[in-house]
């Protein structure tokens, strides 16, 4: 037998159906080409159907638990077995990452291929709220689709924000030589992306987005955006955790763009996804965890070895302690989209977490400091909810809002922080001016005395009484003559907040 193998139609499918069931994707789950003793590159030589070497095909095999490797195999002729492949296709995707598991997402991932290969789409962009599993999904959709295009191209954006350096990567990735004007190398990607049939996929573009000041390189990813949604039959993919700016010019310049939000996973793939963390997926609470964290794959696999770890598997017992736990990844995505929100986006969620329950467009209305412009808040509210930030409750005729569980933790957090801030402040300055939180936002929910009304006042008690100890009182007592003969737009909600905050400590 030759020293190298390649895989016949029927071997592939077969090893695609085993791979399906450990909720591995073809060529981005770590473990496998590991398991094999290979590497990714050599795992996806065998998918393409190209030889290997002996040992790395019988381990891709056992990998995934066909034993019977010479069932997958498709001998031929020792003569050609150093031919050289012809019309190698492009591949380069190795800024792509490692995923552990993939599960479910058919209807996503049927609809996503139907775009991009009988649609014909020239740009695609999956959209969801941090940790939804919107890479994960691109790399598996990748996975599935390569056949279709001749050339792969695969670009993280999260650390680079020059568009200058991701077109010259690009352009390299065509072994074109670099050209600096910024235009000139647009026009030129364009060239190689009609040439030949492509899949360019950008993963988290909102994040260069938004680290763009300059309005000049503003305009130049704007045209960048423009000249990748027309002109070409390539297709682009991008991920993104909110609408990329212009999206209507670019849908109304052309009919071959879409938009795909992606929410949580099902009770049923998401048992799979906790099932593959170590649960059996008999643990009484599993589905109410499932809720809990609205399906989040990246939350669900960040809780799951703290449940096992802490609480001995016991998912009951976990959520008797009534708490949520965001992990260190989760908390930095969701806080970064937070530093992304405009001002009066940034003020209705928190609001929103201060009322910790939906909450109407008119009561919002009735509460909000100076609202000269209702459109104001009809328009971040529907910006919040394009983002996926943001649940949708129907308990009247008319709608009402409320944060998705885990936003609501981070906005909480975020709120507590900057009250005490603004209070330490004003008692270092003797300047009111530094109320703007608490000036604008009611802590104690308007109209409640319950406790969760006092949730947000109990958090702040606690961090300023680490910070001044028993001279609190002392403290807030020196402010309130700051406020006196001050007109009630400058006060606002200032003292409503400092008088419930002084009756909840003395």
């Amino acid at each position: 037998m030759t020293d190298s193998l390649k895989a016949s139609t029927q071997g592939l499918t077969i090893i695609d159906q085993a791979r399906k069931r450990r909720g591995w994707t073809k060529t981005s789950t770590a473990c496998w080409w590991q398991d094999a003793h290979t590497s990714r590159a050599t795992l996806r030589r065998f998918w393409r159907g190209e030889r290997i070497q002996k040992e790395a095909f019988i381990g891709i095999c056992q990998a995934v638990g066909v034993s019977n490797w010479e069932t997958i195999a498709q001998l031929v002729e020792s003569s050609i077995t150093n031919l050289p492949e012809l019309n190698s296709p492009l591949i380069d995707w190795n800024e792509a990452p490692d995923i552990d598991h993939f599960y479910g997402r058919t209807q996503e991932l049927n609809q996503l291929e139907q775009w991009m290969t009988t649609d014909n789409c020239q740009l695609v962009v999956i959209m969801g709220m941090g940790g939804i599993g919107k890479t994960a999904l691109a790399l598996a959709l990748t996975d599935r689709i390569q056949s279709e295009f001749e050339c792969i191209i695969w670009r993280s954006l999260v650390h680079d924000s020059s568009l200058a350096n991701l077109l010259d990567s690009l352009l390299n990735a065509f072994e074109q030589k670099t050209i600096k004007n910024v235009m000139s190398s647009i026009a030129k990607l364009i060239e190689h992306l009609e040439k030949r049939r492509c899949l360019l996929i950008l993963d988290g573009l909102d994040v260069v987005w938004h680290r763009v000041k300059d309005r000049k390189k503003y305009r130049e990813y704007n045209a960048f955006l423009r000249a990748l949604s027309f002109h070409n039959q390539s297709c682009i993919l991008i991920t993104s955790s909110e609408p990329l700016p212009k999206w209507e010019d670019i849908v109304a310049r052309s009919q071959r763009v879409r938009c795909l939000t992606l929410q949580g996973l099902p009770p049923a793939e998401a048992l799979m996804l906790l099932q593959a963390g170590g649960f059996t997926g008999k643990e009484p609470g599993l589905k109410a965890l499932n809720k809990l964290y609205r399906g989040n794959p990246l939350a669900l696999k960040t809780i799951t070895p703290l449940i096992k770890s802490l609480f001995g598997g016991d998912v009951k017992r976990f959520l008797f302690q009534n708490t949520l736990v965001v992990g260190d990844r989760l908390q930095v995505l969701l806080t970064e989209q937070f530093n992304r929100l405009s001002e009066s986006e940034r003020s209705i969620v928190y609001w929103l977490a201060i009322w910790q329950e939906p909450i109407s467009l008119y009561r919002l209305q009735t509460h909000w400091l100076n609202l000269s412009d209702p459109s104001v808040i009809w328009q971040g509210i529907a910006a919040l909810e394009s983002r996926s930030l943001l649940e949708k409750h129907f308990s009247t005729d008319e709608p009402s809002f409320t944060l998705q569980p885990m936003v609501m933790k981070v906005v909480t957090e975020k709120l507590v922080k900057q009250a005490q801030q603004e209070i330490s402040k004003v008692e270092q300055t003797g300047d009111i001016q530094h109320f703007k939180l608490l000036r604008t936002h009611w802590l104690l929910r308007p109209g409640t005395d319950d406790i969760a009304g006092d949730l947000i006042l109990s958090q702040l008690q606690e961090q300023l009484w680490l910070k001044y100890g028993s001279a609190l009182p002392q403290t807030l007592s020196e402010i309130f003559p700051l406020l006196k003969e001050q007109p009630p737009l400058v006060v606002g909600y200032i003292n409503c907040n400092l008088v419930a905050l002084f009756n909840q400590i003395v």
